[in-house]
C-alpha cells in the first residue's frame, strides 16, 4: 500500500461513514439503531484486536523501481505492479485498483512491506498471514 493509496482509502471511508450516519442510521427506527450499534461495536472490538496483533508485525517503507505492469484481461480487476528494491531481495508485487492509472516502467514508487521475522517481506498483511506471495 502506498502513502497516497492510504490517504485515498481514509478519505473514502471518512465520506462513507458520514453518508452511512446521515442517510441510513439516522433514518432507522430506534429498535434497529440499537441492533446496528451492537454490530458496529463488535466490528470496532475486532478492529482493536487486529490492531494489537498487527503491532507485532514489522513494517518498512521502501522505494520500488517498476519493472513490469501486469494488466488482467478483465478491465475491472486489479492490476499488478512488479518492482525491485535494494531493501528487499525478492521481486515486490503490488496490487492496484483498475481505476488507478498505471505507472511506467522504471518509475519509482513508495510501498510498505510487512514481515514477521524481518527476513521474508510481503506486500500486504494478508499475504503475510496466509504465508504466500501474490
Amino acid at each position: 500500500m502506498t502513502p497516497d493509496g492510504i490517504r485515498d482509502k481514509f478519505e473514502f471511508y471518512r465520506k462513507w461513514f458520514r453518508t452511512l450516519l446521515m442517510k441510513e442510521f439516522l433514518n432507522l427506527p430506534t429498535k434497529y439503531q440499537d441492533r446496528f450499534l451492537v454490530i458496529a461495536d463488535k466490528f470496532l472490538k475486532d478492529c482493536h484486536k487486529v490492531c494489537e496483533e498487527g503491532k507485532k508485525i514489522k513494517e518498512k517503507m521502501i522505494k520500488i523501481s517498476v519493472i513490469e505492469v501486469q494488466i488482467p484481461d478483465n478491465k475491472e480487476e486489479n492490476y499488478i505492479v512488479c518492482g525491485k528494491s535494494d531493501s528487499v531481495h525478492d521481486i515486490v508485487r503490488m496490487s492496484f485498483p483498475a481505476t488507478k492509472s498505471h505507472p511506467s516502467i522504471g518509475q519509482k514508487l513508495t510501498h510498505t512491506v510487512f514481515s514477521a521475522d524481518g527476513e521474508v517481506w510481503f506486500s500486504s498483511k494478508e499475504e503475510l498471514i496466509i504465508g504466500r506471495k501474490s
